[in-house]
């Protein structure tokens, strides 16, 4: 039997090799790890007699880099053991040298081993016609499956050792199963390139309404491998909305229910006047409408004043006017005693700024004011981040998230978030004054996605009315 070693990158190279050389009918009897490199010892004759590849020749050595080009090198040796001895003929017999290598598909060199050649010429020799030569078989055209079934049969019935061999092979062939599907693994990581997989990343997060800065920000801490080894599609975006998450802070408790004096801050029209009556009302009903505050210092904005005074009346609240940074002094004096004062601020103008300076210059009760960045879902990405920097005289204490209801996908209001890391104190999800909830980052990204969902949803609607119309 001709036993064959082939050397390989992997086993998927390896088995094509195998299978280039030796034909689809070739046996595996053996393969390990050396180093780097995969070897595997095959054939195409195979005889139970033979299991045992310890003492077998390992005649050829092939190192495939790629399928189609391999690299021969000859390193042959001796078969080690005792050959079958051949009758003595009737006329002396000359010693046969071994007949020359050929070459095989793929430039593979393949060499007969002496048991073979001198069997295959003593066959010819006159006197020897007709004769069975040991250890050569006469059913050489015999498909190898129709042998090696019964042979291997009586090698764990007839053979002492044969039940034994045949153990080593089945543990052979489970651990050649096990390096497969291992390989195939590393084949899968390789087959997509960790650029396309954050490609693919940055697709799907897109679809959030995550501008390429925020993308950016999450790449920087994106697992490719855990992405990959993902089995749906529905782990890939549980993995997404967690790496989203570990980008996002929630305040640990309720910011205001200690209490204290809070000015809102933000860009027009994100919802300041709305927010505060919304946090007041949520305070005055745990605490008593005697414990909270109004101030208003939009003096300029049409009906500003107003909305916050007809508030004040609905929720039977105290509301204070303050046009300028004396006014605001003398209105934090006369609502000193109540446990939340909330001051509502007209936006970006230079008074509002120097007002606010102002503000964070005054102790009330051996506290000082803090800011509230408002952020709308529904605003330009980047108004919230002047906001921020026309304000750095006093950072922002945490954030509160708008008009969620309104937005077509929370990418502004996230990016904002993930850029300014303050930590979220509230979600506002409407125009009541009711709608307002403690944020929590699992709600916040399920709302997220479910708006992403709604949204495609509503695209593959207008699509598909476009069609029928056409």
């Amino acid at each position: 039997m001709e036993i064959k070693r082939f050397l390989a990158d992997n086993v998927r190279e390896g088995m094509l090799s195998v299978r280039s050389v030796l034909g689809p009918d070739a046996v595996i009897l053996s393969n390990r790890r050396i180093g780097d490199k995969i070897e595997i010892l095959a054939t195409n004759e195979f005889e139970a007699e033979s299991l045992d590849v310890s003492t077998a020749v390992k005649k050829s050595q092939v190192e495939v880099t790629a399928f189609g080009a391999s690299a021969a090198s000859v390193g042959r040796a001796q078969i080690v053991g005792e050959q079958p001895a051949i009758p003595t003929p009737t006329e002396p017999v000359s010693p046969l040298p071994m007949t020359a290598p050929t070459l095989a598909a793929g430039g593979v060199e393949v060499a007969s081993t002496a048991a073979e050649s001198n069997a295959s010429k003593l066959a010819q020799e006159p006197g020897l016609r007709g004769q069975a030569v040991p250890g050569h078989t006469t059913e050489m055209n015999t498909p190898r499956q129709t042998v090696a079934v019964p042979q291997l049969r009586q090698v764990a019935t007839l053979h002492p050792m044969g039940a034994a061999a045949l153990s080593d092979l089945q543990n052979e062939l489970v651990g050649l199963k096990s390096l497969l599907v291992d390989e195939l693994a590393k084949l899968k990581a390789r087959a997509l390139d960790s650029d396309d997989v954050i490609q693919q990343a940055r697709i799907r997060l897109s679809d959030l309404g995550l501008q390429p800065a925020s993308l950016d920000q999450l790449m920087m801490h994106f697992d490719a491998n855990q992405f990959i080894a993902c089995e749906t599609v529905c782990d890939e975006w549980q993995q997404l909305l967690k790496l989203i998450g570990t980008q996002l802070q929630v305040t640990d408790e309720s910011l205001l229910d200690a209490g204290g004096v809070f000015a809102v801050i933000g860009s027009t029209g994100v919802g300041k006047t709305t927010t505060v009556a919304k946090l007041a009302a949520r305070y005055a009903l745990k605490n008593g409408r005697d414990s909270v505050a109004l101030i208003t210092t939009d003096a300029f904005k049409m009906g500003g004043q107003d909305q916050l005074m007809t508030l004040g009346k609905l929720l039977d609240l105290p509301v204070q006017v303050a046009v300028d940074a004396n006014q605001l002094t003398e209105a934090l004096q006369q609502v000193a005693d109540k446990s939340l004062v909330l001051i509502d601020s007209a936006g970006m103008s230079e008074r509002d700024i120097q007002i606010n300076r102002r503000l964070s210059e005054i102790e009330i009760g051996g506290r000082r004011a803090q800011n509230l960045l408002i952020v709308s879902s529904t605003s330009q990405l980047g108004l919230a981040d002047e906001v921020v920097k026309q304000y750095a005289h006093a950072p922002a204490a945490a954030a509160i998230l708008t008009k969620t209801d309104e937005a077509l996908n929370m990418g502004s209001g996230l990016a904002t978030l993930m850029k300014t890391q303050l930590p979220l104190a509230y979600v506002c999800h409407g125009q009541g004054i009711s709608d307002i909830k403690t944020a929590k980052i699992s709600s916040l990204l399920s709302e997220a996605f479910a708006m992403m969902k709604a949204s495609q949803h509503t695209s593959a609607n207008l699509k598909e009315g476009e069609q029928r119309h056409a």
